[in-house]
């Protein structure tokens, strides 16, 4: 198995089970994305001021750069989420980020930052993958 999501015993659960403590991974091939964004495939930016149209799109986005390496959402063993409000994407951004990866839930950090590259964004997703 090249990877094994772990919650220690004697640690902390993680916050409402939605990500893992711990992977070890043994595959062969890292897969690193990129900070994604909620653009579509013209530089359009998806959701304005819509955090969850902005995630929904991230995760779309996500889902393609990870199939053109040949890797799944199952194959996620890291994300780090920079939010504009955590709050708004605690209640609005996360529930489709817990959808997506389901029972396979990678490490994940998320940081609110004073802004992003673009005004109209209001999250940015970047994700690490690791293939057998």
């Amino acid at each position: 198995m090249p990877l094994e999501r772990i919650n220690p015993e004697g640690m902390y659960k993680p916050n409402n089970n939605i990500y893992s403590q711990v992977i070890k991974s043994t595959g062969a091939t890292t897969v690193h994305i990129a900070g994604t964004v909620p653009f579509d495939e013209d530089a359009n930016v998806v959701g304005i001021d819509d955090m969850k149209m902005q995630v929904l799109k991230i995760l779309d986005n996500i889902r393609i750069s990870l199939a053109a390496a040949g890797a799944l959402p199952s194959d996620v063993v890291r994300i780090n989420v920079y939010a504009l409000n955590v709050d708004d994407y605690v209640t609005n951004g996360a529930p489709e980020v817990i959808a997506f990866f389901g029972d396979n839930k990678p490490t994940s950090t998320t940081v609110q930052v004073p802004r992003l590259v673009h005004p109209d964004w209001v999250v940015e997703i970047e994700a690490t993958a690791v293939l057998d």
